[in-house]
């Protein structure tokens, strides 16, 4: 996409009602990504942890949010999924509000790290860390939080049955509490999801309209991915979208070359889900090799491929 075509979204319609700027300096590749960006069919989210290179290290992160902010409202982007070490970490988090209403940026998902499973946090300990999370959605406006379903700890049936229990107790608590906002388990391998239909399951027996699933592939592989998107489609809300070289699934792939065929996946537009761009794999270095803008870029990249799909 040409330079002098990076408008802030927010600014892109006021400009071409009072300059026609979109058809007198952008060619027609351009014209029309910034047309679907006006009236998106799927609103595809950018994840801030897709800018942290510091994600996996013990650090979490290694510079605050609000340095970010410039350079993903200049990219193009305007909603966004945060990582809630962007949120711990940041030095003010009132200030980190004000400014993402100053560059036009949506807090649209809260990407949580809050510890469900009992046999990790008393009862005691989950209240005030629920309170902080409801909290920090009321602070920001977010109308969806991820929640990663974890594990039940003790395999012995009994156990983990009770441990289950507990867990959609707590997210039932939690749905209650904000019923206006989504909480939605993220189908992530190493905990409950790893058994697609116990976290289908799982999500029915919360019985509340607002739980629902944050879709991802749990395993890389085609087969497996077309197979688990058949049997949660009905309760997926939402999609993590990342993908992964075929035969190295530890390297990341652009949607379009890897092993997960998200066209296929996605079916016959409108696909009727929003998205999350997660991760790309220009971000997937050491802290020291990180390079923000290469990463934006291909972030916008996959954004296009996205909107073309959906635009096919």
């Amino acid at each position: 996409m040409s330079q002098k075509c990076r408008l802030p979204v927010a600014s892109i319609a006021i400009h071409f009602a009072q300059h026609a700027i979109l058809g007198e300096k952008c060619d027609g590749e351009d014209r029309a990504f910034f047309l679907l960006r006006l009236h998106p069919p799927m609103n595809i989210l950018l994840h801030t942890i897709a800018l942290e290179p510091a994600r996996w290290t013990p650090a979490r992160v290694s510079r605050p949010l609000v340095e970010l902010l410039p350079a993903i409202a200049g990219a193009g982007f305007y909603q966004l999924e945060i990582f809630e070490p962007h949120l711990d970490f940041a030095p003010d988090e009132e200030a980190l509000r004000r400014a993402l209403a100053e560059h036009h940026l949506l807090p649209r998902v809260l990407s949580s790290y809050l510890e469900l499973t009992p046999h990790k946090t008393s009862a005691e300990v989950f209240s005030a860390q629920a309170d902080r999370l409801l909290a920090r959605v009321d602070r920001f406006g977010f109308q969806k939080v991820r929640l990663f379903p974890g594990a039940a700890a003790d395999p012995s049936a009994g156990a983990y049955a009770q441990a289950v229990g507990e867990v959609a107790r707590r997210v039932r608590g939690l749905a209650e509490a904000r019923p206006e906002v989504e909480f939605l388990f993220e189908t992530h391998d190493g905990g409950l999801a790893d058994d697609p239909e116990g976290i289908v399951w799982l999500s029915e027996e919360i019985g509340r309209a607002n739980v629902g699933l944050l879709w991802q592939p749990t395993v890389f592989d085609a087969e497996a991915a077309r197979a688990q998107f058949a049997l949660q489609r009905e309760h997926v809300r939402h999609l993590h979208l990342q993908n992964r070289v075929a035969g190295d699934l530890g390297q990341f792939a652009t949607l379009r070359d890897g092993v997960v065929p998200w066209r296929e996946i996605l079916g016959e537009p409108p696909f009727g889900l929003d998205g999350t761009l997660e991760f790309v794999p220009a971000g997937i270095c050491a802290p020291e090799e990180f390079d923000l803008t290469a990463t934006l870029q291909q972030a916008v990249e996959e954004f296009q491929y996205l909107v073309a799909l959906e635009a096919s």
